[in-house]
């Protein structure tokens, strides 16, 4: 598969693209910084996505070079865990601007391509996380802005389904990232002794349902999203 991951200058995104990649997927990644090389078959897009234009100059430049894309993992975000109050409204704007509206342009621009795929079922993979199921305080906004995601993912399934392009959200608990390297090891512990399987999430935890979301074996699975280590 021609897959894009965006967000691969570190954490879950290069984790990701390294994996599948090693896995014999042709694997496009991009960041707003120049990118490390990940081995043979990779290719590194530097894009601002919350610039409409950048976005599209990426997605020409895919189209001109490959033809056509056939999975998109939309994995690059940001985190905001500040009380409601003390939480600047740039500081919202810019969550919004990378969190929601880089994920739907690259959704919109990505199924442009993936109509030209001749893989079986195209497939969007978009991250969310338990913030939204467990109303966590201090991420409100984070949450807020997930949430439209998995939203938009409910909505968007019935309408990109016509066009045999499916999209699915994954919702990851606590993963070993920069992010959770900075939060006080007893908040993670207390999210971590919520979960049923009572451990910190892995990149291998993640690659495996988001290989299935993408391969043919999930050919009748769409508008969901799947929160991985027994969210409840």
């Amino acid at each position: 598969m021609l897959i894009l991951v965006t967000g691969t200058s570190r954490g879950i995104g290069r984790g990701l693209a390294e994996r599948l990649s090693d896995n014999g997927h042709t694997v496009l990644g991009c960041s707003r910084r120049p990118g490390r090389p990940l081995g043979p078959g990779y290719q590194h897009f530097q894009a601002d996505l919350t610039s409409a234009s950048e976005v599209r100059a990426m997605f020409t430049a895919i189209h001109e070079q490959h033809g056509c894309l056939d999975g998109l993992i939309n994995n690059a975000g940001g985190a905001i865990m500040n009380p409601f109050l003390l939480t600047p409204e740039a500081e919202i704007e810019r969550l919004f601007a990378i969190n929601v509206f880089a994920t739907l342009r690259c959704c919109r621009e990505a199924v442009k391509l993936m109509r030209h795929s001749e893989h079986e079922t195209p497939s969007i993979v978009n991250l969310s996380t338990v913030a939204v199921a467990w109303s966590i305080p201090g991420q409100s906004i984070y949450a807020a802005s997930k949430s439209a995601v998995e939203q938009s993912t409910r909505s968007l399934s019935h309408e990109l389904a016509a066009m045999n392009v499916r999209i699915n959200t994954l919702g990851l608990p606590p993963i070993r990232t920069a992010l959770t390297r900075s939060v006080d090891p007893e908040k993670i512990q207390a999210l971590v002794d919520r979960q049923a399987i009572r451990r910190m999430c892995t990149i291998e935890d993640v690659l495996g349902p988001v290989e299935f979301l993408l391969s043919p074996a999930a050919r009748f699975v769409t508008g969901e999203t799947l929160f991985l280590g027994g969210v409840c």
